[in-house]
């Protein structure tokens, strides 16, 4: 199962930071739409942060895993969040879609 936690910024508005881990089970190893899906979509909200807003956001990757915290970002955080914001309703729609693969908790930084 993947499971997605995404933090929201103190005053309850927009996303601190994300953290996604574990692989959907949903097919084997390198067929996994799901796994891919939760990839392309995460992969590239990073991207649009740092390539196309030039944040640097405190980033961990490894495999089955990735966590952003975003930092630094107050004079962009609207861009931000709709970065983040577009990756997590596609992410919420996969996990509709996916349910047994795809976990997603949200709380409060």
């Amino acid at each position: 199962m993947i499971r997605v936690r995404i933090e929201r910024c103190p005053e309850g508005r927009g996303v601190a930071a994300f953290t996604v881990e574990g692989h959907a089970g949903w097919a084997p190893h390198g067929r996994d739409i799901v796994c891919a899906g939760v990839s392309a979509l995460t992969q590239a909200a990073l991207l649009g942060l740092e390539e196309y807003l030039a944040l640097s956001p405190n980033v961990k990757v490894k495999e089955g895993f990735l966590h952003c915290r975003l930092r630094g970002a107050e004079q962009k955080m609207r861009e931000a969040q709709a970065i983040l914001a577009t990756m997590e309703l596609g992410l919420r729609a996969m996990a509709r879609e996916y349910p047994e693969s795809i976990k997603i908790e949200e709380v409060r930084a």
